[in-house]
């Protein structure tokens, strides 16, 4: 392509601290690779008041923030900003509808909108359309969702399906689901697998114990699970294989360790560690900056991971990255991150999940055969080049939009 592509990146639908799970992750960690890549390349971040001055970070020479209050009208200055933030807390990347100026990014001479929060609310006739999509859960477990919110979500995902150009999917799993519920296109669906393991800073020992001892975990031994307390990742499966697993072996040296947002969940798991007694050997963390959280990560004797729903799974292979043997749910997307590198159990079963804390509390050929085959299947997961993969599908995308153009 002899022109470089201008790219506007929907970043409205990020939220402070880990609400966005582990979305929010891929999607800056991403940023951050594609710059590297296509320094030539121009984007816009189109932001949010609550997130404007958190992405500062990311401007750099061919990368400009624009606000997005910038964008709306005089109206739309009445908008209660408390209200959109609260809807978003509520539903998962959905934002109060905001009214902006008609052809924005075609007066910015914008090639192509990529939406890696999903939803394409800035589509423009002409102006081709990337997204990403996460998952299909509401149709797989809708006792978790109102009834309204599954019909919100089911419409959201055919406006993205219809306006959208290319959408990508996280997995094979959610490729097909996309297939299944939405009889969407093969064509128009790309799995891109999440490689975003290799972004750690590399923290020396001394500065591992001394975060670890921040937090209270110095010189413990503990297994641990990161995720928000989603009613899908499936805290009190654990909390109940936990209990029985201490009641079977008292003595045994093994804490609990949970980190993640959504306080008010929490608090009633916290409630429930409290009546069992557990107080001392179970820790909640809430959630950590990175170099806290990869101090736990090097600290932990394993990942429990006993999620119900996974589009992908990020904390499987950070686990695989960090050289520690996996015990994980066999739903979903799972199976097709963790291969044979892992230990798997029934997500509804808590005394399966026992039987394989059983197994790699006492051996430790069978700890050092998952985490060899961890670091081996870590391979087909790059970051460099999942980057380079959405750079191709920006370019293909937005060389049409150029060619129409000239």
């Amino acid at each position: 392509m002899s022109v470089s592509p201008r790219i506007a990146i929907d970043l409205t639908p990020l939220l402070p601290d880990g609400k966005n799970g582990g979305a929010k992750i891929l999607v800056l960690t991403l940023l951050k690779k594609i710059q590297q890549l296509v320094p030539n390349y121009e984007f816009l971040l189109l932001t949010a008041p609550w997130n404007h001055q958190e992405l500062a970070e990311y401007e750099t020479e061919n990368t400009q923030r624009i606000l997005l209050t910038e964008l709306v009208s005089d109206s739309s200055s009445k908008l209660n900003i408390q209200k959109i933030k609260d809807l978003c807390k509520r539903i998962k990347f959905k934002l109060a509808r905001l009214t902006y100026l008609r052809n924005f990014l075609a007066s910015h001479k914008v090639d192509l909108l990529f939406c890696p929060f999903s939803a394409p609310r800035f589509a423009e006739n002409g102006i081709p359309v990337v997204a990403i999509v996460y998952d299909t859960q509401h149709l797989d477990y809708p006792e978790f969702f109102e009834l309204r919110e599954q019909q919100l979500r089911t419409n959201f995902l055919k406006n993205l399906l219809q306006k959208s150009q290319k959408v990508i999917c996280i997995s094979e799993f959610c490729r097909q689901s996309l297939i299944k519920h939405f009889q969407a296109s093969a064509e128009q669906l790309t799995v891109i697998p999440v490689s975003i393991q290799d972004r750690w800073h590399g923290l020396s020992e001394e500065l591992v114990n001394q975060y670890l001892s921040e937090l209270g975990l110095v010189n413990r031994c503990y297994a641990f699970y990161p995720a928000n307390y989603w009613p899908h990742k499936n805290h009190r499966l654990l909390l109940e294989a936990y209990k029985i697993f201490k009641l079977k072996f008292a003595n045994f040296p093994l804490d609990l360790v949970f980190t993640g947002d959504l306080k008010q969940e929490e608090n009633q798991l916290r409630q429930e560690v409290k009546s069992a007694n557990l107080d001392d050997c179970v820790h909640f963390l809430g959630f950590l900056d990175e170099k806290h959280l990869e101090a736990v990560w090097r600290g932990c004797k394993c990942l429990i991971f006993p999620s119900l729903y996974e589009g992908f799974g990020i904390p499987i292979l950070e686990a695989m990255y960090f050289g520690k043997p996996i015990l994980c749910s066999s739903a979903g997307s799972l199976p097709e991150v963790g291969g044979d590198a892992v230990l798997y159990f029934n997500p509804n079963n808590p005394e399966d999940l026992v039987n394989c804390l059983l197994r790699i509390s006492y051996d430790a050929d069978l700890v050092d055969e998952l985490v060899c085959k961890g670091k081996e299947r870590l391979k087909l997961f790059d970051g460099q080049e999942m980057a380079a993969k959405y750079i191709d599908i920006f370019k293909d995308a937005a060389s049409k939009k150029i060619s129409s153009s000239s």
